[in-house]
């Protein structure tokens, strides 16, 4: 029954429909063939090919369990992530201790000096600090182990189940963060308005290896712009996946990226470096940071800070025509943290 009535506008009857309809482009739908049902059922315009008697929708069901549970595109915007982002309600810590860093003078850390290291005049008396370990030497187990409860306190009822990491404390070293593997490997560079999933699909069932999605404006993400996010979609069948980031400030970069980190599947960040367009050269992001150099160097270290996968830049051979400055740019970008450079001319 239709709530409408007779104002609705629509069929009711399907075999009127199916009157009405245009003849079908074909006899094989590649959906049915592939998935093992078509959602879209009698509107399909393959719709032959799994129609039965009563214009009931055939599935396929030993095909059709065999996709059950799976996801076939990832990296999806969920409608908690775009409110959490959009109320700036997000924890970015990591990028925060990073950029309170920045802030600190360069001389606050070597000021900053144990009172153990030399005694001071009138705390001889004092309480002696604790002698560490030579190097080579195993620490005293007595100063390793917690105080052991007394006979009149109980022991924690509390269990833990499994191992107790320190992955939100201590940040990975570089040698312990995942390799990008591409040595002999054909990489289809990203493309802005055209290397889009669908393109990337046809991409990868001609030969390609690596694929990275279409440039993405740091702010548009975190202001959980849905048709930014759309920019990070990955397919199931992109083994080797990285997403491309536009930004021209340290701390919007740096973010970013940590929101990235926690969010979405990749295995590597590039930062565009390489963009002539005058949007982005104007506010100080693509080609123009290789002329900002320690803004460049600050948002390079701040992103490799947050991450777990490697980071990858993208340049161009200069700025100016025929003044090519990439060569002085690239061992800088490796001192920074970068794990590959790519050069567009």
């Amino acid at each position: 029954k239709c709530y409408f009535g007779p104002r609705c506008r629509f069929l009711h009857d399907v075999g009127e429909y199916m009157a009405t309809k245009p003849a079908d482009l074909g006899r094989s739908c590649v959906l049915f063939e592939t998935f093992g049902k078509c959602i879209y059922g009698v509107t399909c315009r393959f719709a032959q090919a799994h129609l039965g008697d009563g214009y009931q929708n055939i599935i396929n069901t030993d095909l059709a369990k065999q996709w059950e549970g799976k996801s076939l595109v990832r990296n999806n915007l969920s409608k908690e992530l775009q409110h959490q982002l959009r109320k700036r309600k997000f924890s970015f810590r990591k990028a925060g201790e990073y950029l309170r860093g920045l802030g600190k003078p360069h001389g606050d850390e070597e000021q900053e000096v144990s009172n153990c290291t030399t005694p001071q005049e009138g705390l001889r008396d004092g309480p002696e600090c604790p002698a560490l370990p030579e190097q080579g030497e195993d620490p005293k187990p007595d100063a390793l182990q917690s105080p052991s409860p007394t006979a009149g306190e109980e022991a924690s009822s509390v269990k833990t189940v499994g191992p107790v990491t320190d992955e939100d404390v201590i940040k990975l070293r570089s040698c312990e963060k995942k390799k990008l593997e591409i040595q002999g490997k054909l990489y289809l560079a990203p493309l802005t308005t055209c290397g889009n999933l669908p393109f990337r699909r046809i991409c990868k069932r001609f030969g390609a290896d690596v694929t990275c999605g279409e440039m993405a404006v740091c702010t548009n993400l975190l202001q959980g712009q849905s048709s930014e996010w759309a920019l990070l979609k990955r397919h199931h069948t992109e083994d080797i996946f990285g997403v491309q980031l536009e930004g021209a400030f340290p701390d919007t970069m740096t973010k970013c990226a940590e929101l990235l980190n926690q969010t979405i599947e990749v295995d590597f960040v590039d930062i565009n470096v390489g963009c002539p367009i005058d949007l982005v050269y104007k506010k100080g992001g693509g080609c123009a940071l290789m002329t900002r150099s320690s803004k460049f160097e600050q948002i390079v270290r701040g992103m490799d800070s947050v991450l777990d996968v490697p980071l990858t830049v993208k340049i161009r051979t200069g700025v100016q025509e025929k003044i090519n400055v990439a060569h002085k740019i690239i061992p800088k970008i490796r001192e920074w943290g970068a794990s590959m450079v790519t050069v567009q001319g």
